[in-house]
């Protein structure tokens, strides 16, 4: 049996199904043990291994255990984890934080995190790339799969092709599985020792206008940045930067989870967590007190990722005021030691700027069940077209047009009068 992916030719990396009854389903489990594959069902029974397990592992925060379950408790009720644990020698070598949800009368694989997981990958132990060579995840994963509750479709997309830094990547080993390139680029640079030195990056035309507007801005009055102290801090900023995006995206016709109740709680978790634990990296910019820009980010072994992004369109928006929120969020990264930053996934002009190599995203759809499989060649046809609009600057251009023009006329009427 094979298993049906993007690619042309099938890749020999099975997700084999318990069928029959009960004691005949026990014993590819009980080969999965043997090979050390733990599937763990709760996030209780999870945690003790995966917190350990994360304090080292390679990975991003959008697969330790605060965030995803900060994600499940809120906004992701529907999915039922199975979280893979990896073992040889009795120490974890890989987590995978999978869940089944329902599609379509379906049950599909994936990773858990929904839209709050920019990316959907494991995490890996330090040493995994020399204790699993290139190659060898298929047969593992095959091991995996015998563990796995019974499922229709894997969808794995927006998979990162490699984990860590730019500079010492660390492969992802479930791009072995195949598939094809994500419609979205991911923008993540190394960062140098100081911001003198990051500067040197740009023009000394653009550096020069970039000073410029900062003098223009602050001869107009008192500008602070500064970034959340405490939780109390955190939850406030965090309130408000949110239904900013939200109104920000509204306007452009873009439909976006900052409007659903579930995601927005569980963003208000994460900025709750205490000072030990926590996840989110929360900053704002004002004007004699008024609101120009803010920003949610999250920080993690001396990565941070800029999830959250908004500005005030208003008397200031020609001093730019969402690039110098970003460049003084890259010399408080700089200054604190962080060797990465990251505009996480999906193009916009701006990120060009700081980032010439973007990094590939991977998806990774496949059938099981014969209904799966028609589910599956759906899924990819739909994700190709998303690829193709994205990468056409004229498709996309009317798609940003259309959205627009949608977005106006669901903003609510001035009062009478105005």
């Amino acid at each position: 049996m094979t298993l049906a992916t993007d690619q042309t030719e099938p890749v020999p990396a099975a997700l084999p199904q318990q069928r029959g009854r009960r004691v005949a389903a026990s014993f590819p489990e009980r080969l999965a043990r043997v090979a050390g594959v733990a599937v763990y069902t709760s996030f209780e029974a999870a945690e003790p291994v995966w917190r350990a397990f994360e304090a080292t592992a390679t990975g991003t925060a959008f697969q330790s255990f605060d965030w995803l379950s900060a994600w499940h408790a809120h906004a992701g009720a529907g999915t039922t984890p199975a979280i893979v644990v990896v073992s040889r020698q009795g120490e974890p070598l890989l987590l995978a934080p999978l869940g089944i949800e329902r599609f379509m009368g379906l049950k599909r694989l994936v990773f858990m995190g929904g839209r709050m997981a920019d990316y959907k990958a494991p995490l890996l132990a330090p040493d995994f790339a020399a204790r699993v060579p290139a190659g060898e995840f298929p047969a593992m994963w095959r091991q995996i799969a015998r563990a796995l509750p019974r499922h229709d479709l894997a969808m794995l997309t927006n998979q990162p092709l490699a984990l860590g830094t730019p500079l010492a990547p660390v492969r992802n080993p479930f791009v072995e599985l195949g598939g094809v390139a994500a419609p979205d680029d991911a923008y993540v640079f190394d960062l140098p020792a100081t911001f003198d030195e990051f500067a040197l990056r740009y023009r000394p035309e653009t550096r020069r206008i970039d000073r410029s507007k900062m003098r223009k801005l602050e001869a107009s009055g008192a500008v602070t940045f500064r970034f959340a102290e405490t939780p109390e801090e955190c939850v406030a900023m965090t309130a408000e930067i949110l239904s900013r995006k939200a109104a920000q995206l509204a306007a452009q016709g873009i439909r976006s989870i900052f409007t659903e109740p579930g995601y927005r709680d569980a963003y208000l978790a994460l900025a709750a967590l205490p000072a030990g634990r926590s996840l989110l990296d929360v900053a704002e910019l004002r004007l004699d007190g008024a609101f120009l820009s803010g920003s949610i980010g999250h920080r993690r072994q001396g990565r941070t990722t800029l999830m959250v992004h908004t500005y005030e369109a208003g008397a200031y928006a020609r001093l730019s005021p969402g690039r110098l929120h970003l460049l003084q969020l890259l010399q408080a990264s700089i200054a604190r030691g962080d060797t990465v930053y990251d505009l996480s996934v999906g193009h916009l002009p701006y990120k060009e700027s700081f980032c010439d190599v973007p990094m590939k995203m991977r998806n990774f759809v496949g059938g099981v069940s014969l209904a799966g499989a028609a589910a599956a060649a759906g899924m990819r046809a739909g994700l190709a077209l998303k690829r193709w609009v994205k990468h056409d600057p004229r498709l996309m251009a009317l798609a940003g047009r259309v959205r627009e023009h949608f977005g106006r006329m669901r903003l609510p009427a001035p009062p009478a009068g105005h």
